[in-house]
């Protein structure tokens, strides 16, 4: 399962490298850790810091019933940790979530951070043993409670360059898949994985990010149940400048979604252009130039061929590099046109970081305003709304996700109050 508006307005026009205030933050975060990652010997990490499993999630002797509205407990990480970071969450049931991220035990080093919840508290995983290497998690899919996918990518370190990483649960513990297939693929580097998508077990997708020849380039992975297969995206090409996917959804008849965007010229120079939907057709993946869009794509939530909710603007991200594309708004397809039916301002004032719908009249966005409070919205079919945050409206939240946590069409969200009060406010919408 995975993840993830009546009246368009004008606002900012697009900024070149003026990602919002939440992911300039992270990110300058992150580049700090992988700064220091490759000056560091390998083994230090293992001395410093990425401790097994130090609480494991357990089930719960019956099911839990499913509270709508916000809770507020203790988030699971190591005491006397620098920092924490949750950057997605996921589940089969609404007692049954997994919320990923980093951890930073000092500001030299980062691991992988998994957090469980059962219902009625949180416990902390740090994950498959990585000998040593430090890295970042980026999203997470549930399939069932002993089929769990997590991906993101190792940092570089002194030994080993940059790299896809990839983690299952199977309802005992995390292990590493290998990556094996995406070395030296056609030649081109695979760096990162940014999302995705479970429809089975034997049915598992990725979307991964490399570089080849300066220029970047998209590529997928699906998990057969017995062995990887690496299919190529549809090879975008730009005359001057270069396209990214950010992100991967799937309808509720499996159908397989990717969106994203392109930026005209490179690097300081270049500025954010059209947004690109893709769709797989069961062969091969092939671009649906009728579902193109002014500004880039950054969130997807598919709920049927002629019914799909994206959000453009925001941080988009590619080869590394950031910018702020405004205005940033919820969109809907419905089989023939985009209609923007939510505009939520510049992308300095607003981060999107959820999306995920249930039907046409049925849809959740999440994020945070520029000053880092949250906010979740709902569409009923006839207008948006925002819902009322509770105990969250005090959490200066860090990172805040959505998504459908079951077959039935529960809605989780999560705000973390940061770095200091590490709790976790868990917002519930139930349906049986």
């Amino acid at each position: 399962m995975s993840g993830e508006f009546l009246k368009a307005g004008v606002a900012d026009p697009p900024a070149r490298v003026t990602v919002q205030a939440v992911r300039r933050e992270r990110a300058r975060r992150r580049a700090a850790a992988i700064a220091v990652a490759a000056a560091v010997a390998a083994g230090m990490a293992g001395c410093t810091g990425n401790p097994s499993v130090v609480v494991s999630p357990a089930a719960s002797a019956a099911p839990v019933p499913c509270r709508p509205g916000w809770s507020a407990a203790s988030g699971a990480v190591p005491a006397g940790d620098h920092e924490d970071l949750l950057v997605a969450i996921a589940g089969s049931a609404s007692d049954d979530l997994w919320a990923v991220g980093d951890r930073y035990p000092d500001p030299r080093h980062v691991f992988p951070l998994f957090e469980h919840w059962d219902g009625h508290r949180w416990s902390y995983s740090a994950g498959a043993p990585l000998a040593g290497r430090q890295a970042f998690l980026t999203g997470v899919a549930a399939a069932a409670p002993d089929d769990v996918w997590a991906v993101g990518y190792f940092a570089p370190g002194r030994r080993a360059p940059e790299g896809p990483l990839i983690e299952h649960w199977n309802g005992r513990a995390w292990s590493l898949r290998p990556t094996k297939a995406l070395a030296g693929w056609h030649g081109a580097l695979v760096q990162t994985l940014a999302s995705v998508a479970v429809l089975a077990p034997d049915d598992v997708w990725l979307l991964g990010h490399g570089v080849s020849h300066f220029r970047p380039f998209d590529v997928f992975l699906h998990w057969t149940g017995a062995s990887w297969q690496v299919i190529p995206g549809p090879g975008i090409s730009t005359r001057v400048g270069s396209a990214w996917m950010q992100a991967l959804g799937a309808d509720r008849l499996g159908r397989l979604w990717a969106v994203g965007g392109s930026v005209r010229g490179n690097g300081e120079a270049g500025v954010p252009a059209g947004g690109i939907v893709e769709q797989w057709n069961g062969r091969h993946w092939e671009v649906r130039r009728a579902a193109a869009w002014r500004k880039p794509l950054t969130l997807v939530a598919p709920v049927a061929p002629g019914d799909i909710w994206a959000v453009t603007g925001g941080g988009f991200t590619i080869a590394g590099g950031g910018y702020g594309v405004s205005p940033v708004q919820v969109l809907h397809w419905n089989g023939s046109s985009w209609r923007g039916a939510l505009s939520l301002g510049g992308a300095s004032s607003v981060v999107p970081t959820g999306l995920v719908a249930v039907s046409a009249d049925d849809a959740y966005l999440t994020g945070q305003h520029a000053a880092g409070r949250p906010f979740i919205d709902h569409w009923n079919g006839t207008r948006w709304r925002s819902l009322p945050l509770g105990p969250a409206r005090r959490a200066q939240g860090q990172g805040s996700a959505v998504l459908t946590v079951s077959s039935g069409g529960s809605i989780a969200a999560l705000v973390t109050r940061g770095m200091t009060d590490r709790a976790n406010f868990l917002w519930l919408a139930c349906r049986r």
